[in-house]
């Protein structure tokens, strides 16, 4: 009986950690009491290493669609660490830390951005016209609250192979193909597929915009048991205002 007592405490405690984990994902993104700016004031670039990074945020997240490597040509290797914001009525946001690392592992930038799931940025809500807004109105040397007032707030950050921050606002639609009507072929090799309408917008380390980049991704995704880690994106089209 005692053994049996003790293994169905192991058991209750093991489920309550996995049910923390899925909840909270990375506690330390998670506290709302603590600000971004505080946050990411733990990582000092060109100082902090993978493994000081992981000792304070855990690890990485794996994703088909994570970023593994820097813009446009992989010169960093990359890394996102995920905490959920909840309240009353479950998970509303994932407040993200976006890491570049050098080939000694030391980061070479960093940053963080919040999803929230439940409105979407200026962006979003008409793609065509805000991009063309913003490719009039914004100029080398303007703020990140300018692009934010511009854009809303970024879901999403990726870096540059100078290690330039990337914010990333997207537009995309996706839909399944025509083979994953097919009962048994959509059991294994199922796809779906669509395009991504994304602006990039670079800045320096001094959070001074840069560049911006108007970009459109193919994507085709899996979608059944055997393709489920499927993901590609191509792009199909790149311009740049500087």
């Amino acid at each position: 009986m005692k053994i049996k007592a003790v293994l169905a405490a192991t058991l209750f405690s093991l489920s309550l950690t996995s049910c923390s984990a899925w909840i909270h994902g990375n506690k330390t993104l998670a506290d709302g009491s603590q600000s971004d700016r505080q946050l990411s004031a733990k990582i000092v670039d060109g100082k902090t290493t993978r493994q000081e990074v992981e000792q304070t945020f855990g690890l990485k997240a794996e994703a088909r669609n994570t970023r593994n490597k820097s813009f446009p040509d992989g010169k960093y290797a990359l890394a996102q660490y995920i905490g959920h914001l909840n309240d009353l009525a479950g998970t509303y946001a994932h407040r993200s830390l976006y890491v570049a690392y050098d080939s000694n592992n030391v980061v070479v930038n960093h940053a963080i951005t919040t999803n929230n799931f439940r409105e979407k940025n200026v962006f979003e809500k008409d793609p065509v016209n805000v991009k063309n807004s913003a490719f009039a109105s914004l100029n080398k040397g303007d703020s990140q609250s300018k692009v934010v007032s511009l854009l809303g707030q970024p879901r999403e950050a990726t870096f540059t192979d100078n290690g330039s921050l990337l914010w990333i606002y997207s537009s995309t639609e996706i839909s399944r193909d025509a083979s994953s009507y097919i009962p048994l072929y959509n059991m294994v090799k199922g796809t779906e597929s669509g395009q991504s309408d994304r602006i990039y917008v670079e800045f320096d380390r001094k959070n001074q915009l840069t560049n911006l980049y108007s970009v459109t991704v193919s994507i085709v995704q899996g979608t059944s048991m055997g393709n489920a880690w499927d993901y590609q994106e191509k792009i199909d089209r790149l311009v740049k205002k500087y």
